[in-house]
């Protein structure tokens, strides 16, 4: 359970990493906090976050 945990935290923070990749040092702040509500939201699995956080912060993500 906790490595399932911990392989999902990976995927995510791969994610976060290439989305503050290409997106502007002023926007990761946003993007940090975005990421900690999407976190503490119990009904929001791993793929929901990235997802969510994809459609708000990049530009090239088709919806």
């Amino acid at each position: 359970m906790a490595e399932e945990r911990s392989d999902a935290r990976s995927r995510i923070d791969a994610a976060v990493a290439k989305l503050k990749s290409t997106i502007p040092l002023l926007e990761h702040a946003a993007l940090d906090s975005r990421l900690e509500e999407l976190l503490n939201d119990s009904s929001a699995d791993p793929d929901d976050v990235i997802l969510i956080l994809r459609q708000e912060f990049d530009p090239q993500h088709k919806q």
